[in-house]
């Protein structure tokens, strides 16, 4: 997850891609189903089963987090529900769509077939949105999607008017439909067994070191975190290198930051709970950014921050790190490698999810 800056604002990313997917299938939409009978039924189904989903997903962590919620309400503007929150709004976003095709089932082909067509349209702008906004390039697993999600869209399109069944059909009948899919399931599963065969087992990849000349230094994933030595409060030397051997989450904030106010409590429930597995918070405040070095000492105390504070009193590190956002989370592998970064708050759920994949565990 990471942000858009829009001016001198800040737009979550994840909440930017699913205002261009949403607008994606309702342009589709909208284009295709001119001079259609029931066009305008069929828009608003599609907008308020969006904005109900949305609702859901966004505000999700009331449901799954009530009491924390309620003590951070900033949480409920700067976080969502998580992936919990997405299967929820889309269970609650299709019941609402099955409850207006009960009230107008003689539409029921076409509100079909118009889910179709949205879901293919918006599954391509994600797609494309996934790959310029992530900091790894698009694989062949994602241009093929990308492919084949093109192909049914013009397909659903050309075939729109024809009867739902020769459209799910392809318009070879029931057994023709069944061998396409048997087909392509198999050519999937080849590919499948040779990708596995070509990349090795894990075992005969190459281990990693800490020789400098075989990581590359940089901010990318895959590349090694620059490392850096800062002061905590007390004068204590604080180094990166340090806690070579610990997945780190390098944390970036400021006092004044509301994202950083709303993170910081998740930050420390997080640290608390998992502390004992080899993971470390490493809490970077930009001091340089602060009224003064007491401002961001007084957040320290009143929030009983409990895991490593440094400070970065001219702004190097936070220039090295290429801060744009507050907060941004570098997450560290053992041995120092960056795994993912996130810009913007993330909850406690994220920052296990993180946590995992970055220690292997």
């Amino acid at each position: 997850m990471t942000v858009i800056p829009i001016g001198p604002f800040m737009i979550r990313a994840d909440i930017a891609v699913f205002l261009i997917v949403a607008l994606a299938g309702y342009l589709a939409l909208r284009i295709r189903l001119h001079r259609l009978e029931h066009r305008d039924w069929l828009l608003d189904t599609y907008v308020y089963s969006l904005l109900i989903g949305f609702a859901v997903w966004k505000f999700g962590m009331l449901i799954w987090d009530p009491v924390r919620t309620l003590r951070h309400p900033l949480s409920l503007i700067y976080m969502t529900g998580g992936m919990r929150g997405i299967w929820l709004g889309s269970l609650v976003a299709g019941i609402y769509v099955l409850s207006r095709w009960n009230k107008m089932r003689s539409v029921g082909a076409v509100l079909f077939k118009s889910s179709l067509m949205a879901a293919m349209a918006g599954g391509l702008a994600y797609l494309l949105l996934g790959g310029l906004i992530n900091d790894r390039p698009i694989g062949v697993v994602q241009l093929l999607a990308m492919l084949l999600l093109l192909v049914l869209l013009i397909y659903v399109w050309l075939k729109f008017e024809t009867s739902l069944s020769q459209l799910l059909t392809f318009g070879l009948g029931r057994n023709g439909a069944v061998m396409l899919v048997i087909g392509s399931l198999l050519v999937w599963a080849v590919y499948n067994h040779l990708n596995e065969s070509g990349s090795g087992s894990p075992d005969d990849r190459p281990a990693v070191t800490d020789d400098a000349d075989v990581i590359a230094e940089g901010l990318k994933p895959g590349n090694r975190a620059p490392d850096f030595t800062l002061l905590t409060a007390d004068g204590q030397e604080v180094r990166l290198s340090d806690y070579r051997g610990r997945t780190v989450l390098l944390n970036f904030w400021a006092s004044w930051c509301p994202p950083c106010k709303a993170e910081m409590p998740y930050m420390e429930d997080f640290y608390k709970r998992h502390k004992e597995e080899d993971v470390v918070i490493l809490a970077v405040n930009m001091t340089h950014l602060e009224g003064s070095m007491e401002d961001a000492a007084s957040f320290v105390q009143s929030n009983g921050l409990t895991f490593p504070v440094s400070y970065d009193r001219e702004g190097t590190v936070t220039g090295t790190y290429e801060v744009t956002a507050y907060p941004t989370t570098y997450v560290l592998t053992p041995d120092g490698v960056v795994s993912e970064r996130y810009q913007g708050a993330i909850n406690e759920e994220l920052m296990v999810k993180a946590y995992r994949r970055a220690s292997g565990s």
